[in-house]
């Protein structure tokens, strides 16, 4: 029992007391009419006894309870936080957010250790799969009953977080990546490049397109690069691709064998030897600051995508728009919230879970942020297909990545997905930093890689 609602029962019963009160002293003072009672007894009756009420002790305050939540990047939960702790005045939501790889790192090793892991864990679809792995690492949300919300999520969301035997859920889904590209419009007019969005697809039907259309705005000497992070740039390519570092079903390893990734390497090299890129390296501090700057002109945009820029880059408001991405779709991210088996208070972390994952939560999210929701009613809300971002020149957001999410067909991510793609990202950033050529670096990073899916 919550305190609003204790605090509720003992005013109800001081109500009581009240009107019980209230009443005996209209009798004591009003007139003494046949049908009225008198506070004298008739001659030669004794006079009743008056009983006292019997004293209550009201019940003890709620216990007050911290629950902790980490999680990166930006997932729009503070104006949720403040209202859930309102409504719960015994909780109080302390959050930590960390960039990406470290967030995971940092899980993986608490979660190893025993201990050190927050009430709530987020988990991106890079790591899920390696993490449901070890379900005895979390509280079953079956048991806590997450069962009732199966219905909310399509398919690949339930099941990412599901246990091999279906026995255990993980985690509740949050939102869904999609793809598209974020572009500043100021800056391709600076280069005399369209700024209409439809015209601006127009441009890239494929990713080769889209580096041939770099290699225009960098003609045009606009003091900007063309694009942000050359990982971003590989990873967009291979969010497409219908199977990426493992064969589908199999624990089989293919990145070696597998052209679509060797072609986005490829390609990636192609644009950092043509000087399309500004060099930086993503979720870092700088990259942070190039949001502010005007030091790129397109980023490889997930939904989420949206939230980084808003946050980071907020004076920057109606100087982006957003494209149809280069290719086929595809989708990059999306992610879970869990609650790690060494929560001290797993029944609160998962209603406080519950609440964040919520179809009405999703929508808010989305709005305020632009993470795309992952929960089927809250997809379907018409608020949410028909949204026009004013962030984004009133860009349709809801309908871009709306789309995305419907059409979407989920990529097979094998238990060591994330430390890989770490391992190929790492290997471009040596390449993009100047301190190795890209065939060697490929073949460290295909070594890596394999090493890190040990």
């Amino acid at each position: 029992m919550n305190a609003r609602k204790q605090d509720f029962m003992v005013m109800a019963w001081g109500a009581a007391l009240a009107v019980a009160f209230a009443g005996a002293g209209c009798t004591k003072t009003g007139g003494s009419s046949p049908d009225q009672g008198s506070d004298k007894a008739a001659p030669g009756v004794a006079a009743p006894k008056t009983t006292a009420p019997e004293a209550r002790t009201a019940p003890p305050p709620a216990e007050k309870i911290k629950l902790t939540i980490n999680d990166f990047g930006v997932f729009g939960y503070k104006p949720l936080f403040a209202e859930y702790q309102q409504s719960h005045p015994n909780i109080e939501i302390v959050e930590s957010v960390n960039e990406y790889n470290t967030h995971h790192s940092n899980l993986i090793n608490h979660l190893a250790a025993g201990g050190g892991a927050a009430d709530i864990e987020a988990i991106d679809e890079g790591f899920i799969a390696q993490l449901k792995a070890r379900p005895e690492q979390f509280a079953n949300l079956l048991e806590l009953g997450a069962g009732q919300l199966a219905q909310n999520y399509p398919a690949f969301k339930w099941n990412g977080s599901l246990s091999a035997d279906g026995k255990q859920q993980i985690g509740l889904g949050t939102d869904v990546g999609g793809l598209a590209i974020c572009y500043r419009t100021d800056l391709f007019a600076r280069a005399k490049l369209p700024t209409e969005p439809a015209e601006v697809s127009a441009l890239w039907p494929t990713w080769d397109k889209y580096v041939e259309t770099g290699l225009k705005f960098k003609a045009a000497k606009t003091g900007a690069a063309f694009f942000d992070a050359a990982t971003n740039l590989y990873n967009g390519q291979v969010f497409q691709l219908e199977k990426a570092y493992y064969e589908p079903g199999t624990g089989e390893i293919i990145a070696a064998q597998n052209p679509g990734i060797k072609a986005a390497w490829d390609l990636t090299m192609k644009a950092i030897a043509q000087g399309l890129s500004a060099k930086l390296v993503a979720w870092q501090p700088d990259w942070v600051t190039a949001f502010q700057k005007g030091t790129f002109a397109t980023i490889t945009c997930p939904a989420w995508m949206q939230g980084y820029i808003k946050e980071h880059a907020p004076t920057t408001s109606g100087k982006w728009n957003i494209a149809a991405v280069p290719g086929a779709a595809g989708n990059w991210g999306g992610s879970w919230l869990t609650i790690p088996a060494q929560s001290k208070h797993p029944k609160e972390a998962y209603e406080l879970a519950a609440f964040l994952t919520a179809p009405a939560q999703q929508v808010r999210v989305f709005k305020t942020v632009g993470n795309f929701p992952s929960a089927i009613p809250a997809m379907q809300d018409p608020s949410v297909s028909d949204f026009k971002d004013p962030f984004f020149n009133n860009a349709p957001t809801g309908k871009i990545f709306g789309d995305s999410a419907v059409n979407l067909k989920p990529q097979f991510q094998g238990e060591k997905h994330g430390p890989i793609r770490k391992a190929m990202e790492d290997g471009i950033t040596r390449v993009e930093q100047g301190r190795q050529k890209p065939d060697e670096s490929f073949a460290q990073s295909l070594k890596d890689a394999a090493r890190a899916a040990r």
